[in-house]
């Protein structure tokens, strides 16, 4: 049982960066909606994914990462919760089941929004098409959010087995 209270530990210290990133994110946004949008442009110049070089370019990509950082935060808020209720004792209950699909459903939705949301943004804002090598990545947590709902299925068919068994002693 102690792995499962790391990994409880590590979704509350995962969960508070991603807040703590996402405060940092609204604040370069309100900064440059109300204040100075160069500054925060010349903090983003170099940008990994593409870059941004004009005002409208600069509040479209910081709402949208806001946006998505918001959905990441409830996914895993989900994470933490389940964590906690399957840590208070009780398995295979309604909660778990459905927890564990709508995680599994969230990340796969939001994995291919953002796909398509920078491709769409290296179109717009670099004028050109490039094909990343960073397939892995998107595969790869695709299928986690997969594997999440195959746990809500082995916990349903758990549930149900335990139900039946709890009806013929």
């Amino acid at each position: 049982m102690k792995s499962s209270e790391w990994l409880k530990n590590i979704f509350s210290i995962a969960y508070y960066l991603m807040i703590f990133g996402w405060i940092i994110l609204l604040g370069f946004l309100l900064y440059a909606v109300f204040i100075n949008p160069w500054d925060i442009l010349k903090i983003l110049r170099d940008a990994e994914e593409f870059k941004i070089e004009s005002g409208n370019a600069l509040y479209t990509t910081l709402t949208y990462e806001i946006l998505s950082g918001g959905f990441w935060i409830y996914i895993f808020l989900l994470f933490k919760n389940l964590m906690k209720n399957l840590l208070a004792g009780q398995l295979f209950t309604r909660f778990q089941i459905a927890s564990f699909r709508l995680i599994g459903q969230l990340i796969i939705y939001i994995t291919i929004i953002d796909a398509l949301a920078y491709f769409i943004f290296r179109i717009i804002f670099q004028g050109r098409l490039r094909i990343s090598a960073d397939l892995f990545d998107f595969w790869f947590v695709i299928g986690i959010g997969l594997f999440s709902i195959f746990l809500s299925s082995i916990f349903n068919n758990a549930k149900i087995l335990k139900e039946e068994n709890e009806l013929t002693v």
